[in-house]
């Protein structure tokens, strides 16, 4: 078999990698993907991988299995579904040799469409087999890592609100409406925003700090990041009357280059955010509580190649800056 290693277009034989496929056995990503789950994990062992399915049980067991993972050295553990389960395993991940692969399944998949890693786990499944390993930056909040971004704002308030409703049930038509809601709804902030020598201050909707650019799937609201660069982008989507809010989302849908009249941007290794009260946070789609007020900033840091993952051998054009290490 091809070797998955960290220097792009080259190859060499391994025996035996090891890895570990980690899935939640009550998720859809699972439970109706089971076979097929089971075909890839023979095709893994025939390829001559020592690779083990395990089914989490409870809430926080993908975090356990990882770092037991990490401790025993595994070369790879592998995301049996969306950004909410490799969210929780890049927790473990983080500093460590061991990769990350994925077998998408969640609702967007938001990190499988910007690596360019197939919808479908046996598309996945090949790039598991020839892919190559590079490594990647995450960020850092509040002792947190992200893989994605940071929302606060808007976004934190509609992620946090969806979390306690049933319309969780309803996936991205359930997100939908509460953006909807809120969207038409929510007060402006006020925030200062410093990234080294500069210096942002605005009545905001929302900032993203990205470490990647694809938002929810649609949007790239920090459509120049790069993941291996050492810096995280922010994008302040600045106060707009609800028509404008309209027309903001719109401008960002298609990309168009007026959307930067809405919004003000840098990028920094380190942020430190302030804010008059406490604003909601989420972190690649999962609520995170709120800001710190002025008195102590909230501070979101870049942690340098600090994640290795499984991407294809054949990189996402936009995604990466450097061709090789």
């Amino acid at each position: 078999m091809q070797e998955i290693i960290d220097e792009p277009g080259s190859s060499m034989e391994k025996q035996s990698p090891t890895a570990i496929l980690i899935a939640n056995p009550t998720a859809g990503s699972y439970v109706f993907h089971a076979h097929q789950i089971t075909n890839i994990l023979a095709t893994l062992q025939k390829q001559g991988w020592q690779a083990e399915l395990k089914l989490t049980q409870a809430s926080g067991d993908a975090r356990r299995l990882t770092r037991v993972a990490v401790q025993q050295h595994i070369d790879i553990v592998v995301a049996i579904g969306g950004d909410g389960t490799i969210h929780e395993i890049i927790q473990e991940l983080a500093g460590s040799e061991t990769a990350l692969g994925v077998l998408p399944g969640g609702t967007v998949n938001v990190w499988a469409r910007e690596a360019g890693i197939p919808l479908d786990l046996h598309g996945a499944c090949d790039v598991l087999l020839n892919g190559q390993i590079r490594s990647i930056d995450l960020g850092k909040i509040n002792d947190h890592y992200f893989l994605l971004m940071v929302g606060i704002g808007l976004d934190g308030e509609v992620t946090q609100s969806v979390e306690k409703r049933p319309v969780k049930h309803l996936g991205v038509l359930g997100y939908l409406l509460v953006a909807a809601w809120w969207g038409a709804r929510y007060p402006a902030f006020h925030t200062t925003i410093e990234m080294g020598q500069q210096s942002i201050k605005a009545n905001a909707l929302q900032v993203i700090i990205g470490n990647t650019q694809l938002y929810g799937g649609a949007l790239k609201y920090t459509w120049l990041a790069k993941c291996d660069d050492g810096l995280l982008d922010v994008c302040v989507i600045r106060k707009q009357s609800l028509f404008r809010r309209v027309a903001v989302i719109v401008d960002f849908l298609l990309r168009h280059p007026r959307r930067t009249q809405w919004i003000r941007s840098g990028t920094s290794d380190t942020i430190k955010l302030y804010t008059n009260y406490p604003i909601a946070i989420q972190i690649d789609g999962e609520p995170m509580g709120h800001t710190s007020t002025n008195e102590h900033p909230t501070i979101i840091s870049v942690v340098p190649r600090a994640l290795k993952v499984v991407v294809p051998t054949r990189l996402a054009p936009d995604l990466f800056s450097q061709a090789s290490h």
